[in-house]
C-alpha cells in the first residue's frame, strides 16, 4: 500500500487515527496509508476545512495565541489547555 504525505497544522506532530494507528511527524508532516489520506480529506473538521490535508494547502490559526508557561509553547486561542502538557494557557501578551 503506497503513502500519502499529510501537512499538519503548526504544534502539531502527529495524528491519532480511529482505528488505534499512530503517525508522529516532523518538519510539519506525516506519510499515512492512503486508507487513512482517503478518511482525513473525508473529516468535515480535517481535510474540509484545511486543518489536516493529504492535498496540501492552507491552515487554521489565529493571530493572537495562548502561551503555556510550562512548554513554553505558543497555541492558538481557542487552546485554553495546553494539548502537550495539560495546564491552563494564558493569552499572548500583545
Amino acid at each position: 500500500m503506497a503513502s500519502v504525505r499529510v501537512n499538519l497544522p503548526p504544534g502539531c506532530d502527529g495524528l491519532n487515527m480511529q482505528d488505534g494507528t499512530r503517525y508522529t511527524g516532523r518538519h510539519g508532516h506525516v506519510d499515512v496509508d492512503e486508507r487513512h489520506a482517503t478518511a482525513i480529506e473525508k473529516l468535515s473538521t480535517g481535510g474540509d476545512a484545511g486543518l489536516v490535508s493529504a492535498k496540501g494547502g492552507t491552515y487554521l490559526g489565529t493571530k493572537k495565541g495562548r502561551r503555556c508557561a510550562s512548554c513554553r509553547r505558543l497555541w492558538n486561542a481557542w487552546s485554553y489547555i495546553c494539548p502537550r502538557c495539560g495546564a491552563i494557557t494564558t493569552p499572548e501578551d500583545d
